[in-house]
């Protein structure tokens, strides 16, 4: 069985620095943050009506408050708990991913477009940190369009609030309906955590 767990988060992208980002190493000492926690808490132990209505989060917020350390623990309770299967990746590795089945013949860009769009949750982490181009948003939007049709759970970590999300995504030269279509979904399919307080990482 542990085996089984080590492969399945593995394979989910979540790279060996955050395997130990559980609830039980996340920092609870001030309000804020224990309010956090309790959403996140609440999200991956309610999982199963969670996976039937689609809801998602949006976690939002500065540098180094532990946006990506809740996501992945919820990653890591689900699939410990083998409640889900997870694809955990940065916005730039997503794209990249999708752009690598290019001139891939035996893994076309339906097929890993198809593992975004089809897995039980799929996380990604700081996005609107990439410089997108037209394609990105379009390739995003078809992600995103087609995980809110189907009620398919979405999380994202993001430095930005809605509006400065679509300041982010939008790729120069280029109107901003689209991103504001992505960005409009994720508002109505997701609940919001707001995480701004001091870096931790500063104070290391």
């Amino acid at each position: 069985m542990e085996l089984k767990i080590a492969s399945r988060i593995d394979s989910s992208g979540i790279r060996k620095r955050f395997t130990t980002r559980t609830f039980n190493s996340f920092v609870t000492n001030t309000a804020p943050r224990k309010r956090a926690f309790d959403i996140a808490k609440r999200y991956a132990d309610g999982w199963d009506e969670i996976s039937e209505n689609g809801t998602g989060l949006y976690i939002e917020g500065t540098n180094g408050t532990g946006k990506t350390h809740l996501a992945v623990a919820i990653a890591l309770q689900l699939m410990q708990g083998d409640k889900a299967s997870v694809l955990f990746r940065t916005a730039g590795d997503m794209f990249l991913d999708i752009r690598n089945s290019f001139n891939n013949p035996s893994r076309t860009e339906k097929q890993v477009l198809d593992v975004y769009r089809k897995v039980d949750l799929l996380i990604i982490d700081d996005l609107g940190k990439e410089q997108c181009t037209d394609w990105a948003i379009s390739t995003l939007y078809s992600i995103v369009n087609e995980r809110y049709e189907d009620l398919k759970p979405i999380i994202i970590t993001t430095n930005y609030n809605s509006d400065g999300l679509v300041e982010a995504l939008t790729p120069k030269g280029c109107d901003d309906l689209k991103v504001r279509a992505i960005v409009s979904r994720l508002r109505e399919m997701c609940q919001v955590i707001t995480m701004a307080w001091k870096d931790y990482r500063i104070g290391k």
